[in-house]
């Protein structure tokens, strides 16, 4: 069992200078059950917990000496009781003792539900899942539709560390890329690390600490799994996943904004030959030298100012004459000529109307003057997918495929690869967008309409 509640229980004694028999008095129980509180062994129950926890807190507050907020040290309490409970409350074989077994596909994944939402709450609101093997091929929709419940549950942070045969990858690439654009779409944060798969590595699967399960056998009909929470399984199962996933050679990788501007990431695409950009966002690209110029006289940060002077030499010299391809929902660009919202190297800019309209008549002339500077729109109508709203922007160039959530403030949410089977994976599905019935192709003339 989990001991938040009893380690905020020892904290909070100590804090106030009382002892258990004094708590014990205050809240008129018996000492034995403080101290099964304090060790584990039990929790107040679910009827009486929240009486139990305002008495308490009144204790510690009122205490002699004691500098403590009685509605701070309720919260406090009640949030660790909530823990505990929920992962008491998990209530499956193996919880304290060996390892439990399972060899229905069908009670695996109403398992593995209860271990998702479960978590979330003992974990605040986050879950960590590690996997030696490709949960999204192995275990399919049915675990894709677990990652897809977690949101309305309230969880708000997903990591998923897992291994793919690149192999098999590209050729599902479909499958693969709207996998992952959705969980990065899906969810505040995500951090999602891909390895390569090794052959005869076991399949392991960890929901952080708290839950293993290795996968036995799985053919057809035939389904076999051996899982457990006891402690002692989990710890030591834990550390053999970290060990087979902490390999530097990443497929796929959570990278920070500030390592994507150290490392020159978006100065290097833009300079690209080839590039391949969907916008979920007003495009942060080829801004004519005048607004450039705007922008670097009106910020402060010197870091930042030369940075815009390498992004504005770079929009001069290489991205207006590169093979782009650049696809944007068309509300993205009606909302930009409205807002003026603009988001550059991850730093939010206000322009005026009168920037705005400059920046889409330079993306207009690039159209007339770069016959291989393509732009196409996306009908709103009509989504790319049902299940989450509007995919992470994709930028795709010779070298790297980079995924940015930008739906979510601040950005922080990237994911890149430079692995070449990954980048073409990503390049087939951003080829494939263009095909589609609400993909059309804009001529300059039709975007200087949207003005």
């Amino acid at each position: 069992m989990e001991k938040n509640f009893g380690d905020s229980l020892k904290k909070y004694l100590k804090r106030s200078g009382l002892k258990e028999k004094d708590l014990a008095a205050f809240i008129n129980y018996d000492i034995t059950s403080i101290s099964k509180w304090i060790n584990g062994a039990k929790l107040p129950s679910s009827r009486n917990g929240e009486d139990i926890i305002r008495k308490m807190a009144k204790c510690f507050a009122d205490g002699e000496g004691a500098d403590l907020s009685e509605e701070e040290v309720a919260d406090s309490l009640r949030s660790a009781w909530e823990k505990d409970l929920a992962y008491q409350d998990m209530n499956v074989p193996g919880l304290s003792g060996s390892l439990a077994f399972v060899d229905d596909r069908r009670a695996f994944f109403d398992l593995m539900r209860k271990i998702f939402r479960q978590t979330g709450v003992v974990r605040e609101k986050s879950i960590e899942i590690c996997a030696t093997f490709d949960v999204l091929k192995l275990l399919g929709h049915r675990f894709y539709e677990l990652i897809r419940e977690l949101p309305s549950l309230g969880i708000h942070f997903i990591s998923l560390q897992m291994c793919m045969d690149m192999d098999e990858a590209v050729g599902d690439y479909h499958f693969y890329c709207e996998t992952l654009l959705n969980m990065v779409a899906g969810f505040e944060r995500a951090e999602i690390t891909i390895i390569q798969s090794e052959r005869d590595m076991p399949r392991m699967l960890m929901v952080g600490d708290l839950f293993y399960v290795q996968i036995l056998h799985m053919s057809g009909d035939e389904f076999a799994a051996c899982y457990s929470a006891a402690r002692e399984i989990t710890e030591k199962f834990a550390k053999i996943c970290a060990e087979i996933l902490e390999r530097p050679d990443k497929l796929l990788t959570y990278a920070s904004p500030e390592n994507l501007r150290k490392t020159n990431i978006q100065l290097d695409s833009y300079s690209s030959e080839r590039q391949r950009l969907f916008f979920n966002e007003a495009p942060a690209m080829l801004l004519p030298d005048s607004v450039m110029d705007e922008l670097i006289h009106g910020t402060e940060n010197r870091s930042y100012q030369e940075y815009l002077r390498k992004l504005k030499r770079v929009f001069q010299k290489y991205t207006c004459k590169a093979h782009v391809d650049l696809i944007l929902y068309s509300s993205v660009i009606s909302d930009y000529i409205m807002t003026g919202e603009l988001s550059l190297g991850n730093v939010a800019h206000q322009m005026e109307p009168e920037q705005v309209k400059a920046h889409i008549n330079y993306l207009a002339r690039c159209l007339e003057e770069n016959e291989n500077f393509r732009l196409f729109v996306l009908k709103d109508t009509s989504n790319m997918r049902t299940n989450f709203p509007k995919p992470p922007s994709i930028f795709i160039d010779t070298n790297a495929v980079t995924i940015e959530n930008s739906q979510r403030k601040p950005n922080e949410n990237y994911h890149i690869s430079m692995y070449p089977q990954m980048i073409e994976m990503f390049a087939n599905y951003f080829d494939d967008i263009k095909q589609k019935p609400n993909c059309v192709e804009l001529t300059a003339e039709e975007l200087r309409r949207y003005l």
